[in-house]
């Protein structure tokens, strides 16, 4: 067998000719397998930020239920085996490799070529049916009607939120990206984590069976520990009558709704309260505002579009020195770099840009730093992420990790 590596970077660079956003190449794909993907239940997931937090939420109430659950999110962080795991491992470069082969060369036979994403999908199916899963946990990659996972015929339907997000794909205007995410609604219970008009609209359209968070839910009182990075939510739930208290081991009342829309599901699955109260409290979703260290104090967080960073900064202005810390950040060039940046400096104001190698997407450092003039009191750059980190900690100051999951690896 040729080098697993090889293989690996193979399977990651899948860049097939006329490539068209849509799930119909997939579907011939799979009909080839037998179709894996009805072979289990199905949590589906979609939604401009949150997918993941909210999917380890769930993915961790289930395990301590003692199911066998398979999760399957994007992008990774180092390497392309973490977006499918099974009981928290991910695949193995061995299986990995061993279905990319044997899938390969089906489709060929076929005149059949899939993107990587769709490639790793397909993969991702067939995978969890062989490992016979309880459920399967899964995120879609982008938007939700056209998206390569959008060919299950899920239990729950699950839309945190929606912001303006790959435009090119999605459209212009929250409505129509708000009806690409309904896109992924099936007969079972849909759960909303947003009350916006326009999801309300596009779910509605599709649905009478859903469950709005923010009408179920009162939130009495969310407190950040800033020692332990967790966070404490008391919140009221309309349909049982009950007050409850809870615990996350993520950090940020944003991740109060992900918990949300994650305990909905699993009050639904019949897990009891004790079970998803101590799941919550141990979930782990690295590189979300995740504290590395606390001397000096070192956070990455994971945030690349505009609706993350604004987050981040609600989490991080009203206790991160902004006159005594500094950002290493890096942004793609298809992001809304100007409005993010916007943001960044409310958080800091001192940034240090570094490139991402081998990413055609990423910001020249120039680039950025042109468009953060006048925005940060200090701005450096580095030639490299290594060298960034080399400048920050000579500062002795808070630093902040953020602006591309891509970047998160060089410090991780």
């Amino acid at each position: 067998m040729d080098n697993l590596a090889t293989i690996i970077e193979e399977l990651s660079n899948l860049n097939p000719p006329n490539q068209s956003f849509d799930n119909q190449l997939i579907l011939q794909a799979l009909n080839l397998i037998s179709n894996p993907q009805h072979d289990y239940p199905v949590i589906h997931l979609a939604g401009t930020n949150g997918k993941g937090s909210t999917a380890s939420f769930i993915e961790s109430g289930l395990i301590a239920a003692g199911y066998n659950v398979g999760k399957y999110s994007s992008p990774y962080i180092h390497c392309i085996n973490e977006c499918i795991s099974l009981n928290q491992q991910m695949i193995s470069d061995v299986e990995l490799t061993q279905l990319y082969l044997e899938y390969k060369e089906i489709l060929i036979a076929h005149n059949i070529f899939l993107s990587s994403f769709e490639m790793l999908t397909l993969i991702m199916f067939a995978y969890f049916s062989r490992h016979k899963v309880d459920y399967l946990v899964l995120e879609t990659g982008l938007g939700g009607k056209d998206d390569a996972t959008n060919v299950v015929k899920s239990m729950f339907s699950v839309i945190t939120n929606v912001s303006l997000e790959h435009t090119q794909f999605l459209g212009h205007d929250l409505l129509g990206i708000a009806k690409h995410k309904a896109g992924i609604i099936n007969h079972g219970l849909t759960v909303v984590g947003d009350n916006s008009p326009e999801l309300i609209d596009a779910v509605t359209e599709r649905t009478k069976n859903y469950v709005s968070i923010k009408e179920r839910y009162s939130v009495i009182d969310v407190n950040l520990d800033r020692q332990t990075f967790t966070t404490r939510v008391k919140f009221y739930d309309h349909a049982t009558n009950e007050e409850l208290n809870v615990v996350l081991g993520l950090f940020g009342d944003f991740q109060v709704d992900n918990f949300l829309c994650a305990y909905t599901v699993l009050q639904q699955l019949g897990i009891s309260r004790e079970l998803i109260t101590l799941s919550a409290r141990n979930v782990r979703w690295y590189g979300r505002l995740q504290k590395l260290q606390d001397k000096p104090l070192m956070i990455v967080d994971a945030s690349h579009n505009l609706d993350g960073v604004t987050k981040l900064a609600q989490n991080l202005v009203p206790w991160f020195p902004a006159d005594n810390s500094v950002i290493i950040c890096s942004i793609l060039r298809d992001k809304d770099c100007q409005t993010m940046l916007n943001q960044y400096a409310r958080i800091s104001q001192q940034i240090i840009f570094c490139p991402l190698s081998n990413q055609p997407r990423a910001s020249a450092v120039n680039d950025l730093a042109q468009i953060a003039q006048g925005k940060f009191k200090k701005i450096s750059l580095a030639t490299s992420p290594a060298e960034a980190l080399e400048i920050a900690k000579a500062m002795d100051v808070p630093i902040l990790i953020s602006g591309s999951c891509y970047l998160l690896k060089y410090f991780m």
